[in-house]
């Protein structure tokens, strides 16, 4: 293997702020100091919640993503240097079970996301700064140009009728100029960003990783080099998950994790098997101990993350003779 995990020192949380996010409202509550406030969900409203968390020396605030009505706050905090954390609903729900807490209202939930963020700050990560923040949303939009051209590619193939095959023809036609003009402009922000442009240099290095790839992995993984090779493979969706009690041992699986991710590693993967020696006597060797075809390439696409992740912490390029 390429390099080493990277060492990832452990912090202390000791003053956390939860807000429930609605359309109309956000409610606050900071612990240890047992504060609330709520405030309209307007620019106003986002402007006195970031003072009011600033003099409180909030060190992290926990935010469930609700849509779109979380974003304007989560930018905001964020340009302001207000260290901020999506947290999956789902296990803010069962961290709210697991302490008791059955009943749910904005309040409630607020002082539950205050909790969660205190007992488990050390491994909630914060939302990156605003150029990443900016290149995630072109990068998104983008990945959905392509899903929408692509459903429309295969309505054509199944369409009789001229007029509506000349009318897809041309949606096809600028789509693929509008994702064209996204990729010019995700091109231009990571080339103007010496730190990106550096991690996107050493992820193209690696035999099997395009630059589409490249690109989703610099956007949507900003963790890569920061966080062990068990981490990054749980944050990508890519680990498998223990299904063990006592002396039953259940099929593993992988769930969770950022589909987006795990999609373009999947068919990286397909790839880079091809082209690394060491990847492909792994499938082999995998293919010998009779696992199924699927298990085999998101192994591989396990192991093609942890090298990337391995490299960018030594900010190293691929090298084929690993020293």
């Amino acid at each position: 293997m390429q390099g080493k995990d990277p060492s990832e020192p452990e912090t202390r949380i000791d003053c956390s702020a939860g807000v429930d996010v609605s359309k109309e409202w956000l409610d606050a509550h900071v612990l240890p100091a047992d504060q609330r406030l709520r405030v309209p969900n307007s620019k106003p409203g986002i402007a006195q919640l970031k003072r009011w968390l600033i003099r409180q020396d909030v060190e992290l605030v926990a935010v469930e993503p609700t849509g779109k009505f979380h974003r304007s706050l989560c930018r905001s905090l964020a340009q302001s240097g207000i260290p901020v954390s999506q947290v999956d609903p789902y296990r803010a729900r069962q961290f709210a079970r697991a302490a008791g807490v059955l009943a749910k209202t904005d309040s409630i939930d607020a002082s539950v996301l205050a909790r969660f963020a205190m007992a488990m700050g050390a491994s909630l990560r914060t939302l990156p700064g605003q150029a990443l923040y900016d290149l995630q949303e072109l990068v998104r939009a983008r990945e959905t140009a392509v899903l929408e051209a692509t459903g429309l590619r295969n309505q054509k193939a199944s369409a009789n009728d001229r007029f509506l095959i000349a009318q897809l023809n041309r949606r096809i036609r600028r789509l693929e100029r509008d994702i064209a003009c996204l990729e010019q402009e995700i091109d231009r922000r990571i080339a103007a960003d010496p730190q990106l442009a550096r991690r996107r240099e050493i992820l193209v290095s690696i035999p099997g990783i395009a630059a589409v790839t490249a690109t989703t992995l610099v956007a949507a993984m900003p963790e890569l080099g920061t966080v062990s090779r068990r981490e990054v493979a749980m944050l990508a969706g890519l680990a498998p998950i223990a299904n063990d009690s006592g002396e039953h041992k259940g099929k593993r699986s992988i769930r969770g994790g950022r589909g987006n991710v795990r999609r373009v590693l999947y068919m990286a993967a397909l790839s880079a098997k091809r082209w690394q020696p060491h990847l492909r006597a792994f499938e082999a060797r995998l293919k010998d101990e009779g696992k199924q075809a699927k298990v085999v390439i998101i192994a591989v696409a396990r192991k093609l993350l942890v090298l990337a992740n391995s490299l960018i912490s030594q900010d190293r390029i691929y090298a084929t003779n690993a020293p």
